[in-house]
Parts: C-alpha cells; sequence; structure tokens
C-alpha cells in the first residue's frame, strides 16, 4: 500500500527490484517532505512545508516578503531546520546581531536540532547558516556551494550564498555558481524566470552587458514581475550611460516593479539616470515620493545616503530635512553595531554630509562610529573585521574628512584603495558614490590633473553622461588644454 505512493518519488524505485535497500530507503524518508522544487525536507507538518515553499518562492522572486509565511511555518513545526536557516540568515542579512532574538532563536534552534535525522543537504544547510552566524562568509559560501554542486535546483542555497559573495564583492563567483547550475533548470520550472534574471545580474557586474540584457528580456517575456531582471537591464543601461534610455525604460515598466521588494532600489536606479541628466527636481521628486520612506530596511538607508551624499558632493544640497530622517534611522539602530563594512561607510556619509564642523551633535557622532569600526576592524572575529581594517577605517576616515573640508586628505587616504573597495561589497553603480567623491574631492584641492584623469576615466565608462560631460569640460577649461604642453593649473573660483 505505501510503495504506489512513495515509488514516483523514488529515484532508487526507478532503478532497481523492490528489495531490502529500497525498503530501508522508504522507512528512512518517514516524516520527510518535499519543497516546491522537489528536494527533500525534514518536516512534522504538511501545512508547515506548504507554507515553506511560499515562503521560498516569495524569497527568490521578491516579489512580497516570506517572512510572515516562514514565521509561521516555524510555529507549526519549531524544529523545521530550513525554516531556522531561512529566518537567521534573513535576520543577519538585515544586519541583525547575532545576540538579536530573532536571530539568535533560530541559531540556537539549530544548534541544538544538529543531532536530527536530516537529510545531507539540510545538514549542510546548517554547517552553512552556523558560519555565516558566525561571520565566516567564506566558509559558509564554500558549504552552499557544494550544496550547489549536488542540488543544482536548491534555491534557498543560491539566494544565500549568492548573498554571501555579494557582500565580499566576489560577483565572478556568483556569475559561475548560476552558469553551473542554469542547464538543469527550463522554462517550465515557475521560479526559471527568477534563475535567469540573478544570472543577467552577475553577467552584467562582470562585464558580459550584451549577454546580461539577453537574458534579462528573456526573463521578462517569461514573467513580466520580475524584479531581477528589471535590475539587471537598469545596470546595463547605467554602465551603458544612456540615462534617457533608462528613464524611459523604468517609467514605462513600473506599474511591474513599483510593488515589489526592490520597488525602492530601482526607483534610486531611475533616480540616478536623472541626475545623469541634470535633472535634479526629478531625482528629488523621487526621493521625495518613494526613497524617503524606504529607509526602515537595511537597502533602503542606504540608496537614501548613497543618493544624498552624491548630490551634496555635487554642491547640490538635497537640505537638512531630508539628510535628518535618514540620520536619525542611522543612528537609532546602527550607530554602535558592526556588522557589515559597506553598510558602515553609507552610515558615515549621513553623519559627515554638508559642513560637520557645523554641527557639533553629527561630529560627535560621526567620531564615535569612526572610533566603533576602528575597534571593529581590530577584532578579526569575522571576514567582515578584516575588510574593515582594509579598506573600512580609510574611507570612513575619507568620508569625515570631506565634510571637514580636507579634500586633500580625502585624496590621499581613498585614492590608494580605489582598486580595493570592491571587496566592501555592492554593484558598480552603488560603488560609483566613492569615484564622484574622489573627483569632488581633487577638485577642491585643486587637483586638477587628477580630476580630469577620473573624470575621463568614469566618462569612458559612461560616454553618454550629461553631467560628466559637462564638468569634465569646465574642469578641462580651467586646466587648460594638453596639447600645448603641461597642464595649467588654475585656482578655482
Amino acid at each position: 500500500r505505501i510503495i504506489p505512493k512513495i515509488a514516483p518519488h523514488c529515484p532508487t524505485l526507478t532503478r532497481c527490484s523492490l528489495g531490502t535497500r529500497c525498503l530501508c530507503r522508504i522507512f528512512l524518508m518517514a516524516g520527510q517532505r518535499r519543497d516546491c522544487i522537489g528536494l527533500l525536507l525534514t518536516s512534522s507538518s504538511d501545512e508547515a512545508v506548504e507554507l515553506f515553499n511560499k515562503a521560498l518562492g516569495a524569497f527568490v522572486s521578491f516579489n512580497e516578503s516570506m517572512i510572515p509565511y516562514a514565521t509561521k511555518a516555524g510555529e507549526l513545526d519549531c524544529s523545521f531546520a530550513l525554516v531556522h536557516c531561512m529566518l537567521a540568515v534573513y535576520w543577519l542579512s538585515d544586519l541583525q546581531p547575532p545576540t538579536d532574538t530573532r536571530v539568535a532563536s533560530h541559531l540556537e534552534a539549530l544548534k541544538n536540532g544538529a543531532a536530527q535525522h536530516l537529510t545531507e543537504r539540510e545538514k549542510a544547510h546548517v554547517r552553512a547558516t552556523l558560519c555565516y552566524g558566525s561571520g565566516d562568509l567564506p566558509k559558509a559560501a564554500e558549504e552552499w556551494t557544494a550544496i550547489l554542486i549536488e542540488n543544482p535546483k536548491d534555491v534557498l542555497a543560491l539566494r544565500f550564498v549568492f548573498r554571501a559573495h555579494f557582500a565580499l564583492g566576489q560577483f565572478d563567483r556568483i556569475r559561475d555558481v548560476l552558469s553551473r547550475l542554469l542547464p538543469w533548470w527550463s522554462c517550465h520550472d515557475d521560479l526559471y524566470p527568477h534563475i535567469l534574471a540573478y544570472y543577467a545580474y552577475a553577467l552584467e557586474q562582470t562585464s558580459q552587458r550584451d549577454r546580461a540584457e539577453e537574458l534579462a528580456r528573456k526573463a521578462l517575456d517569461l514573467q513580466k514581475k520580475t524584479p531581477w531582471a528589471y535590475h539587471a537591464l537598469s545596470h546595463v543601461i547605467e554602465e551603458e550611460g544612456d540615462a534617457a534610455c533608462g528613464v524611459e525604460f523604468l517609467t514605462s515598466s513600473r506599474e511591474s516593479w513599483k510593488d515589489s521588494l526592490y520597488g525602492g532600489h530601482l526607483t534610486w536606479h531611475l533616480a540616478l539616470y536623472h541626475l545623469d541628466l541634470g535633472n535634479i527636481e526629478a531625482v528629488l521628486a523621487e526621493y521625495d515620493s518613494v526613497l524617503c520612506d524606504k529607509v526602515v530596511s537595511y537597502l533602503g538607508l542606504v540608496d537614501a545616503a548613497s543618493l544624498l551624499w552624491r548630490l551634496d558632493v555635487m554642491g547640490l544640497d538635497p537640505g537638512e530635512e531630508r539628510w535628518q530622517k535618514v540620520v536619525d534611522a542611522f543612528t537609532r539602530c546602527h550607530l554602535d553595531h558592526r556588522a557589515l563594512t559597506w553598510f558602515d561607510a553609507h552610515v558615515m556619509m549621513s553623519l559627515a554630509h554638508g559642513k560637520v564642523t557645523e554641527s557639533a551633535a553629527r561630529l560627535v557622532l560621526a567620531e564615535r562610529l569612526l572610533k566603533s569600526i576602528s575597534e571593529y576592524a581590530k577584532n578579526n572575529t569575522s571576514t567582515d573585521c578584516k575588510i574593515a581594517d582594509l579598506v573600512g577605517v580609510p574611507v570612513c576616515n575619507a568620508l569625515l574628512a570631506f565634510g571637514k573640508e580636507q579634500y586633500s586628505e580625502v585624496i590621499s587616504l581613498m585614492l590608494p584603495l580605489k582598486y580595493d573597495l570592491v571587496k566592501m561589497g555592492g554593484s558598480w553603480a552603488q560603488r560609483q558614490v566613492f569615484s564622484v567623491t574622489l573627483i569632488h574631492a581633487a577638485i577642491r584641492s585643486n587637483q586638477l590633473p587628477l580630476a580630469l584623469a577620473l573624470i575621463a576615466e568614469l566618462k569612458a565608462m559612461k560616454p553618454k553622461n550629461r553631467t560628466l560631460d559637462k564638468l569634465y569640460n569646465e574642469v578641462k577649461s580651467l586646466c587648460g588644454t594638453m596639447e600645448h604642453g603641461p597642464i595649467r593649473i588654475v585656482q578655482l573660483p
């Protein structure tokens, strides 16, 4: 009676006679179910598995939050290992400390439940999650990569390894992981468009823009509501420097992505296009209508600080009221808690904006943050501590120096790290905030040949950028021309 129900799902039963080996396998499967992809799960509740599957779909698609589904699944089955993995990594990625109750309870459950009769895949997930919780991102990524080699359709492992490599700036590894698993997927799989979109993004970040655009558009042909496909195409357009095309693309498709979990970030991309075109009113309109309300999340805070800082260093004051909301959000939860150097740099942007020396309160907070980051970097207890030591401390010092109008100090601190900034994570478009900072520090410190060189470098990657064209011509006119001998340095008015 049992065999006919199990046989269709048991590869062993399709290959050999029903001997002792197969019957043992059948009994080992007691208490095990399958996820929406077909992989074995250990759970005592059908309802919990159904909720886990919904959480998995939401986690991969970014069209809705997976938290309600995963939380309820965990309540129905408190020993559901993969639910604990999912929620622990999610909250850790949202920069909650391991001691936070939302994280600690899941990590503790995984430690205590290590002796459960889990599948080898689930055990590997537990090991990876505990590594991630301890701050050992490379080891966690290694475990998740190994899972994907054996189980190329394990989308939970894919989301996790994507996150770990992204935090380390290892986009080539994200690309390679996806290239290995893509042949196992087809258009008959519901999540296939989202997998294509992830791959398109990884290709774009490794300078394979034509192939990235092809796959992102294929994903959208299959499923219009694929946020990461819009995200990948936004990066393609950003790197091509065709801001007008970017505005048209994101404006015309807005109904398909605005309500997704990436709606705020795609609005940030739209605001950048407007900034490249010099449409400052449109930039602020996008910020006020969408981005200012997203500062409750990690990504929303990064987007807000990055955009306002760009305006600030370009001499386009976005207004203290806009900044204050960001400062309040950062200092309320993240002033003394260190978890991600990339995030800490954006905290410093919010505190160092404008002339920080004119705000005693912000200057005190900025110095406090810098002390906290320096102490964190010396701990050497996690992968990110090492990144903070190599890149984070000097970058945050440079950002504070900009706010203090010590522009030569900005150059001496940040320029030598130009090719190490990727180690903090963040996409090429996001890391441009440091290029813009360097350019304007060079201009303000009257290092005009350096400014011209840095602008020319960025222009080469964004040839249709009007703002860069204008700035290049202005600086070149101050320098004189290179055709009649050495560049003549002219004091800026």
